[in-house]
Order: C-alpha cells, then structure tokens, then sequence
C-alpha cells in the first residue's frame, strides 16, 4: 500500500498553475507534511519552473517515522513540458522509486511532432504480477502532473473541478477524474497549515493497467470523495492544493501544504 499511496500522492500534491499575467520566468517551491492522526508518515516536495511556453519540475518524496520502518520507500521525479495554447503537455518524464531497497526507474518521450510516446524501464514489467500495458491507453496519454495543472488551469478559468484524462507514467496506466465538491473555508488545524477559502476537488484514479494484479488495498468501485484535494489561491494566479485528503483501509491520511516552505520566485 505504502509505495502505491505515497507515488500518487506525490504526483497529485506536487502541482500548481500560475496564471497567464505572469509572463516572466516563476519558480515556486513547496513542501507537503503527510499525517496519520498525529503522526508523520511521509513528506513530498516539488520545484516547478514555469516560462512563457515550457515547465520543467523536480520532486521527491519518502516515508517517514513508523511508515519508514514498515516499508522504506523514496521516489523521485523529473518533468519537462510544453505549454500549448494553454495546455500543458509532457515531453519528458523520469521516475524513480526505491522501495525497500528494490529500484524501478523509467524514463517516457512524448514526441511533440508526432505523438509518439516510448519509454525506457528497469527493470521489465513482471507480467506475472502486474496487469499488462496496452498501446491503445498509452497512446494520447499524458503524465498525471500535467493533468493536474490542466484540471488546476480550468480551476483558474471557471471556478469548478472538473476534467478527465488518460494518464500515463511509464510504468502505469489510468484514467483520472477530477469532480466539482464545492467551496470549502479550511480552519488551520495545524500551526504550519493553510487557513482559508478552497474549491473542493474529488479525485478518482481508475487503475487499466501496470498495477499490481494481487493488491488488496484496490477497491473495484471508487467513490469520489475517497481522495478529496482542497485548492486555494494563495497568491494572485497562483493555484496550489493545499491539503490532500485520502482514505484507506487504516484511516484517512492527510497532507497538509507546509506554508512557511511555499517560495514564489518572480524573475
């Protein structure tokens, strides 16, 4: 579960959308602090870059405390991308986990001219204990950071959560769904925590392939409020989620973004 959870954590935290008024190079800088109750179990961090027409992103993230004892597991990851008439669309991603002590690392192009997308493993899919990959899913795929910032993007436009895209990871495929649950105001529960207005997203992921075929945490039916993301504008243009909230079988697990770790860089 630890593995799973946290990987997709980290691709559903690590995500922002600055807004078109910024014409210049931004950097931004942020770190989430994942608890059970009142224990850390688990930290994520992100540093994306944005220019007028591309985006790049650097993150990691690892278990913590009693977790790390359970099931070490650190990830790391690397985007670059290009923004398209506002889209924003993938172009390299590079992933690594390690997860006690056993390495998976896979590097996915998306050729901008063509479509094409290849993708380089190590080690190979164990096709005994994964679901197989199709061509059909992978192609017009995307990765799930840039489907966040296209979700965070029609945030920015409209106001709601919505969007659904078939995503891609180089070792995983699915399709994600974002849905509309409102306006929230958040009380700062936590002296490091974000107060104040959000727009409620519902997330569901529905897993079609490279994941792993016995795994007794997979719930066949997903509702919407199993992993639920509160976004907020934390400064003008600037969408960020600043708090994650997934249920699993053990309780809900909750990350919180660290507001004194958020660096907005304007150049």
């Amino acid at each position: 579960m630890v593995p799973a959870v946290f990987t997709f954590l980290l691709a559903l935290f690590c995500n922002l959308i600055v807004g078109n008024a910024w014409s210049r190079e931004i950097e931004v800088q942020l770190t989430y602090q994942v608890q059970w109750g009142d224990l850390d179990i688990a930290k994520a961090e992100a540093a994306w870059v944005f220019k007028q027409d591309t985006y790049t992103m650097s993150g990691a993230s690892q278990t913590l405390g009693i977790v790390k004892k359970i099931r070490d597991f650190r990830g790391a990851s690397t985007l670059t991308g290009n923004i398209i008439e506002g889209t924003f669309q993938p172009v390299k991603l590079q992933i690594t986990s390690i997860s006690d002590e056993q390495k998976k690392q896979a590097e996915t192009i998306w050729n901008p001219i063509n479509g094409a997308i290849r993708t380089k493993r190590n080690p190979k899919i164990d096709k005994e204990k994964v679901f197989p990959l199709r061509q059909k899913l992978i192609k017009s795929s995307i990765d799930p950071f840039s489907a966040m910032l296209n979700t965070l993007k029609t945030i920015q436009q409209i106001g709601r959560c919505e969007g659904n895209y078939r995503i891609y990871d180089g070792l995983r495929t699915a399709i994600l769904s974002f849905h509309d649950l409102g306006v929230q105001h958040l009380i700062k529960d936590r002296p490091s925590a974000f107060g104040g207005s959000t727009i409620k997203c519902g997330v569901v992921s529905k897993p079609t392939g490279g994941h792993q075929i016995k795994n007794r945490w997979r719930k066949k039916n997903k509702e919407k409020d199993n992993v639920v993301g509160f976004i907020s504008e934390v400064e003008s243009g600037l969408f960020i989620p600043v708090r994650i909230e997934v249920a699993t079988p053990i309780g809900k697990v909750i990350s919180r973004l660290h507001m004194p770790s958020l660096i907005v860089t304007k150049r």
